[in-house]
This record gives structure tokens, sequence and C-alpha cells, in this order.
């Protein structure tokens, strides 16, 4: 791939981060219900931990900060019923990711030794491991499945877009909603599971 094997620790981290701070999806609404004389236009911008959602045709003032931002803890409680598992995913997936941005951070400060630590459990899951599981799998495969942090943040990476991909296909059923960082962890999953480590 076009990442040198030197930097790959580096990229897994930044994406981590990067990650953090794009928002997954944006959702937008236009309603005009008969109750209201008018049309209103409501903007669901969703972060991983939290999601700003802002409703144009109702001035700022009469909007309140618990209605404007809403930490992802309380997403299933603030969405409409009918939206509550979707709710539900992305508190999961986002305790997961917490996880993840929590390694990305140790990765960060001491990839040395969280490297070192990987090869050692490696090399005890391979001792542990019975000889015909590594002989039926190709070897192009057995290659790739290692504890190597590169690949487990790839891995990771495959997990959350999965699930937020998911997620959104669930928003997209009540709201138009466009998956901005779910594409993005889409593209670091398939970048660090194929850059080649050294």
């Amino acid at each position: 791939m076009w990442v040198r094997s030197e930097y790959a620790g580096e990229l897994a981290v930044l994406a981590t981060w990067l990650t953090a701070l794009l928002p997954w999806s944006v959702s937008v609404l236009r309603e005009s219900p008969s109750w209201l004389d008018g049309t209103f236009t409501v903007v669901n911008i969703r972060f991983l931990f939290f999601q700003f959602h802002y409703v144009f045709g109702v001035a700022l003032g009469r909007q309140s900060l618990d209605g404007l931002v809403q930490p992802v803890w309380e997403i299933p409680g603030f969405v409409p019923l009918n939206q509550v598992p979707e709710g539900r995913l992305w508190f999961a997936t986002a305790g997961f990711f917490g996880l993840v941005l929590l390694t990305s951070l140790v990765y960060y400060a001491r990839d040395e030794w969280l490297e070192a630590a990987a090869e050692r459990a490696e090399e005890r899951i391979g001792a542990a491991a019975p000889d015909g599981l590594t002989d039926a799998l190709p070897a192009a495969v057995a290659g790739r499945l290692t504890l190597d942090p590169v690949r487990v943040f790839g891995a990771c990476f495959a997990v959350l877009a999965v699930a937020f991909s998911v997620a959104t296909a669930m928003f997209f059923r009540h709201q138009p909603t466009v998956p901005v960082g779910a594409v993005f962890m889409w593209v670091f999953a398939v970048v660090l599971l194929r850059v080649e480590r050294a």
C-alpha cells in the first residue's frame, strides 16, 4: 500500500484521532406538519460522543442548550421511539470507540512497549494453537492475522465502519442521512489492514 511501514503506527493513531473529530453522519429533515403554520428543517450532525441537533425556523434563543447538544448516552432517550435501536447501536459503538481511542493514546505514548506486548501475546497464542489450525489457513491470510497494533486498529476500524454504516442505514429510513465519518472508517480499515509491515 502507499503507507511506509515505519509510519503505519502513526497513521493508526492519527486515523483514530481524526475519527474522534469527524461527524460520522449528517441528517437533514424538512417537515411541514399540519399543526404548524410553515415548514421547519432539522439538522442532526452526529459525532461519536455527541449530537448537534438544530431546528431551523425556531429562533436560537428559543432552543435550549439541552436541545442543541446531546451526549451519546442521552441519545436513546432523546430520539423518537422508532429510532431507539439506532440510538442504542450508536451508544454501544461509541463505547467501543472509546476503548480504541484510549488504546491510541497508549500507542502514541508507548508504541514500542505496546508492540512488544503484542508480539509476546502472539507467541503465546501461537504456541497454544493446534498445529492443524495454522495449516488450514492460506499463507497470505495467516500472514495478516497478527496482533500487530496497526492490524488490530484496522480490524477495529472495520467493526466501527460496519456498525456506523448499519446505524446510518437505520437512520436513513426516517430522515436523509449522509455517512460522512463512516466512509472514512472504511478507508482507514482498508489502509491499516493492507499496509505492509516489516
